[in-house]
This record gives C-alpha cells, sequence and structure tokens, in this order.
C-alpha cells in the first residue's frame, strides 16, 4: 500500500469538522489487506471538501505516472462530502468515484450516484474507500457498523445489478443493506461500464470497467452511525430554504420523450433527425408510474415503471433523472414502452447508454448505406428500430460476445475504424468518451462543457442565458444570445465552479436549482452550517474552481492539452443541426475560439490546458507547478 501519511494522519491534531465521519477505509485487493486512514488534518479538508476534490487530490498523490487503467497499480477513489447524510437538506445524497480512464487512457475517470448507497457508507463508519490492487478470484467487500471484510463473489460472479443487489443483500441478512455493484459489462471490461446501486441509480463513465479488472463485484454497506453536526438547528433552517427552492418532479413528464422536450430536439437515427412525433411516447399513457425519493429529498427524480402496452408488457423498470436511457434508444430508431423495456435491460447490464448507442447508431448508418450486409453482421439486420436486434446486441456487448460485441464494448470510435468508408465522419464523441445522450448541438453553454469535459465523465457545467440571481451581485451580464457566442465560455465556467462545489460537498447537481433566488446561497449555507466553517460564495465558487483544475492537472501529467477539446470531437456532434427549429445551427464556425477563451477564463494557457502560476497560487495548489505553464 502507498505511504500517504503526509495525507492521512495516524493521530489528527486538528479539529474534525462536523459532517465528518473521520475515516477513510482502505483496501487492498491483492493482498485482502484493509486499514483506516484519518482523514487529513483540517486546512487540507477544508481546501479539498470531499467528493471529486479529495478523492482527485488523493489520485494525483497516489496513482503512478505511468499507471494503466486495467492495472493494478490504478486506483479508484470513492468519496462522500460533509453534507451526505444529514437528513436536514435535499440532495445530501452523493458518492464520487475517480480513477484513470479506460475511455480515454489519459484523463480523470470519474462516476458519481445518488440514492441511498452514499448516506449507508457513512452510517457505516467511513467518509470514503480507496480501492487499489486486484483480487483473483471475484470477491465484494462488505462494510457493516464499521467493519470491512473481503467476501467470495462467485455465486454473484455473471449476473445483473438488480439480481446481485437482492442476490448480496439476502447473503448478508440484511435488509437495509445497500449495495454498489457492477453487471455482466463491468466484470468484462466494456470500457463504459456503470457502478450500479439502489436499482434506480447508477455512476457511470468506466468505474464498473475498473471494478471488473479488480475483480470486485460489489461494496456492500450497512449500519446506524450518523455524523456530528456543529449547529443543527442553522442547519434545518438553511436546509428548509434549499427544500423551498426545489421544482418537485411530477407523473406526467414520465409520459414525455423526457429531457429532449426541454432541448428542442431528440437525437434520432445517430444524430440525423431532431424531430420529436408521437410515436416516441407510444404506451407511456397506460403504464404505471412510481416516483421514489432518494435519501430525504423530495424532488423525486428515480421512478419505476411497469409497462402496461406493447409487446413487453409486464416489464417493470427502475430509472434515475435525466432520461439520457430514453435518447440513447430513440438514436437508434426505437419508440414507446420498447425504448423503456431496452432501458431497463442496459440498465441491468451496467452499460453506459451513449456509449453503446453511439457505437451502434454508426454501425446501422452503414448498414442503411450499404457499408455493411449481412454476411459481416453475423446474419443480424442492424435496422433502425429493430428492438429484437438491439436486445441481442446489449447481451454480445455486455459479455463481448463475438467480433461485435468486442467492438461495440471498446467504444464508437474503434466501430467507426473498422466499418471504414466514411463511417468516421458518423461519430458522436469527445476525446473517445461519449456525451450524456442528449442532442445537445442546438445550445451553447451545453456543447461548451461537453467538448471541454476530460471524456472520461458526466461533464460539469452547462451555462445559462443569465447568471444565478444569487451571484448578481459580482455578474454583471445577461441576457446572453442563444446565437452568438459572446458570454458563453464564461458562463460555462462559472457553473462548472458552482456545479463542482455542490457535489465536492455530497450534494446532487439535481438537487440544486441555481436559478432559483437562494438556490446557492442555501447550499453554502447548509454546509457553513454541517461543517463549522464559514465560506461565502465566493469561496464556494474557489472551492468549485480548485476541484476543476485538479481534473485538468491529472489529464496534463499524462498527455491531454487543451487542443484535444476541439480536435478529437466526433464529426456528426458539430454538423448543423438537420431539421427542426435550430435547424442549421453549429457552435463548429467558432470553434477553436470559444475554447480557447474558456480555458483563458478558468486560468489555463489556452492550447497547453497548464494551469498559470498564478491560477495555482490562487487555488492554493503550489505543489504542482511541475505542471504549469510558465511562459
Amino acid at each position: 500500500m502507498a505511504n500517504s501519511s503526509d495525507i492521512f494522519p495516524r493521530q489528527r491534531k486538528t479539529r474534525l469538522p462536523g459532517g465528518y465521519m473521520g475515516r477513510i477505509l482502505r483496501v487492498d485487493l491483492t493482498t485482502g489487506s484493509m486499514r483506516d486512514e484519518n482523514l487529513p488534518e483540517e486546512p487540507l479538508l477544508k481546501k479539498f471538501i470531499g467528493g471529486q476534490a479529495l478523492a482527485s487530490y488523493i489520485l494525483l498523490r497516489e496513482l503512478p505516472l505511468d499507471a494503466k487503467p486495467y492495472g493494478r497499480e490504478n486506483k479508484v477513489v470513492m468519496m462522500t462530502g460533509p453534507i451526505t447524510g444529514t437528513g436536514f437538506t435535499p440532495g445530501g445524497t452523493k458518492v464520487t468515484a475517480v480513477y484513470l480512464s479506460p475511455l480515454t487512457n489519459h484523463t480523470l475517470g470519474r462516476g458519481a450516484a445518488s440514492g441511498f448507497w452514499a448516506v449507508t457508507l457513512k452510517a457505516a463508519g467511513y467518509d470514503g474507500v480507496i480501492i487499489e490492487g486486484a483480487a483473483s478470484n471475484p470477491v465484494y467487500l462488505f462494510i457493516n457498523e464499521g467493519k470491512p471484510e473481503l467476501r467470495d463473489a462467485g455465486r454473484a460472479w455473471g449476473k445483473g445489478a438488480l439480481e446481485t443487489e437482492d442476490l448480496l443483500r439476502a447473503e448478508v441478512g440484511l435488509k437495509d443493506a445497500r449495495v454498489m455493484c457492477i453487471g455482466p459489462a463491468g466484470e468484462n471490461l466494456v470500457h463504459a461500464a456503470m457502478l450500479c446501486n439502489d436499482y434506480n441509480h447508477n455512476a457511470a463513465h468506466s468505474g464498473g470497467a475498473v471494478f471488473g479488472s479488480k475483480k470486485l463485484k460489489a461494496i456492500v454497506v450497512h449500519g446506524t452511525a450518523r455524523p456530528s453536526l456543529h449547529d443543527r438547528e442553522r442547519l434545518i433552517e438553511a436546509g428548509l430554504r434549499w427544500r423551498n427552492t426545489l421544482m418537485v418532479r411530477h407523473e406526467a413528464e414520465k409520459r414525455t420523450a423526457g429531457h429532449a422536450v426541454d432541448l428542442g430536439g431528440a437525437p434520432n437515427f445517430n444524430f440525423r433527425s431532431t424531430v420529436i412525433e408521437e410515436s416516441h411516447i407510444e404506451g407511456f399513457d397506460k403504464n404505471r408510474v412510481t416516483l421514489r425519493p432518494c435519501f430525504q429529498c423530495q424532488r423525486l427524480c428515480p421512478w419505476d415503471v411497469e409497462l402496461k402496452a406493447g409487446k413487453h408488457t409486464g416489464t417493470v423498470g427502475h430509472f434515475n433523472a435525466g432520461s439520457e436511457w430514453l435518447d440513447s434508444f430513440y438514436n437508434l430508431g426505437v419508440r414507446g414502452n420498447d425504448a423503456l423495456y431496452l432501458a431497463q435491460r442496459i440498465n441491468d447490464l451496467g452499460i453506459e447508454c451513449s456509449h453503446f448507442s453511439c457505437g451502434v447508431g454508426v454501425a446501422f448508418e452503414a448498414w442503411e448505406k450499404g457499408l455493411l450486409i449481412a454476411e459481416k453482421t453475423g446474419g443480424l439486420k442492424f435496422e433502425w428500430g429493430n428492438v429484437e436486434v438491439v436486445d441481442r446486441l446489449l447481451d454480445m456487448t455486455a459479455r463481448r460476445e463475438g467480433y461485435w460485441g468486442n467492438l461495440f464494448a471498446e467504444g464508437p470510435v474503434e466501430v467507426a475504424e473498422a466499418i471504414g468508408g466514411d463511417a468516421p465522419k458518423w461519430i458522436v464523441h469527445t476525446k473517445k468518451g461519449t456525451p450524456a445522450l442528449h442532442d445537445w448541438r442546438p445550445h451553447f453553454g451545453q456543447m461548451i462543457r461537453e467538448i471541454v469535459a476530460s471524456g472520461g465523465m458526466k461533464p460539469q457545467g452547462g451555462g445559462s442565458v443569465n447568471p444565478p440571481p444569487d451571484l448578481k451581485y459580482r455578474e454583471k451580464w445577461g441576457p446572453l444570445d442563444r446565437d452568438h457566442p459572446a458570454g458563453w465560455p464564461w458562463s460555462n465556467a462559472l457553473s462548472e465552479q458552482y456545479r463542482q462545489f455542490c457535489g465536492l460537498i455530497g450534494g446532487c447537481w439535481f438537487a440544486q436549482m441555481h436559478m432559483k433566488p437562494d438556490g446557492i446561497k442555501s447550499i453554502v449555507d447548509s454546509f457553513n452550517a454541517t461543517t463549522g466553517w464559514d465560506f461565502d460564495i465566493d469561496q464556494a465558487l474557489e472551492a468549485g474552481h480548485r476541484s476543476a483544475m485538479l481534473q485538468s492537472i491529472f489529464g496534463t501529467q499524462r498527455g491531454w492539452i487543451a487542443e484535444h477539446d476541439w480536435k478529437e470531437v466526433g464529426p456528426r456532434f458539430l454538423e448543423p443541426l438537420p431539421d427542426g427549429k435550430h435547424k442549421g445551427f453549429t457552435i463548429a464556425k467558432w470553434l477553436p475560439d470559444m475554447v480557447y477563451e474558456y480555458h483563458r477564463l478558468m486560468g489555463r494557457h489556452e492550447k497547453t490546458g497548464r494551469p498559470f502560476m498564478d491560477t495555482l497560487k490562487k487555488l492554493g495548489l503550489e505543489e504542482f507547478k511541475e505542471w504549469a505553464q510558465l511562459d
């Protein structure tokens, strides 16, 4: 195990702030040894807080520069935050996992999940877990009331996420134990395999593949502890203010085409149409929908559905907010309840939906245009809307079965290269990762965030036409023009900072109503009341900025440069919109200038992506000066 006593003191000498349990569990799967690490001393903890920032800092300090994504030396660092599990705020549910990404091989991989698992990890006595090494046979980690042990996972290996959750919960004999696991996709190293938890939740972007490389099937947690709170009354008051900002979801939303409606279009036929038709929601009006909460959050993002119409009547699906999985199958020509059926299948197998859809979409287009024929596809007809073939390809991909299963497991870039001809022109990707599967192309803020993200994670940021109400004391711009690039790079940079802050304190983005009055301040006040610190909004934004900078430093150390952000983008993602109300729009004509401006505003060199020394000093990251831009 790495010697990190300079991060983790053998005996703490400073105050443990409220909201923390005080321990991180380090597990070496190679030797089977485990030990507790004390949380960093208060000054370091105050700088990085938790979530992605603290996890990334640990990874930066411990991961060898020559590490390989599936090598024993890669690590998974999983961290909650101080508001996770207090129960007095909405959205205090988050755990973030970071690792070297198998999608890009050189940037930060990140997956984040809500639900109940993170809360129960803290109840079991830990703020986080560090996974290193690799087991020789499948195992799962069981943590019960502060006591960890590794157990044989042979019975669960090969099973889907839902069955694994049920099986392991029964095996430990605790009905309220919580399970985070991988499906067959993780076991077979599908590059974008997910971590799945609590039926309705997942942490996408390759964490499942890294678990699979370590033969770690699951982490099962159970406990009854609760974190201490600095000022319970202040926290209740701030948490109630935060709850008052929430936009509560309703059943009627689940009878629409989801987020595609808000964005003004759905991806269809490998991003060649955006039109939403009645067929997209066929059968939705007949389904039985049940909205679910996350821990102490009444926004009701998760939901269950029982299909009541169509060929798959009786199928039960478990979903979270976002509806990427819905657009993923719209993109393949699948409609209505068939799309919901396949969405449940892909979640249970543990495949990130955009990775699958963007690869299969290229193959289906190649079939349509005559580049592929049945002799090359094993007799499968790669036709739009062919539910049976898509269903079969899901199984093949999750198990890397045959030529096409192995290829789709690799990713859309590899699919297009294998097909040849014009296929590489039809790819949607960013640095070999795939965007959250919606058609973001008509929207400046969302497209900038997708392009500048690491490729190994769901991007953060997104920008807004006007500044959030709580930031108008310092932000004197807006409204921005959706047809002109001016102001959008800063809007994205700013939104990245407040979203990063929400995540690293253990909060969920879907509960951050930043465009509502008190939508940011109530979160900062909840954090202060929990910990006993006294952050103002500017300090909260700086903490988010610091987290984003650690993310880019990780990539810099391993060969990423900012020029990759606009050069390594799938051509289809930058094509003008083919139809719909935004027909003809593309941000391509403003590249690379918008990417350059974004990096300058974040304090990095516009082409190398390296931080300037002034930026490192401002953020207290001077220890990474070796990776600074010196001219």
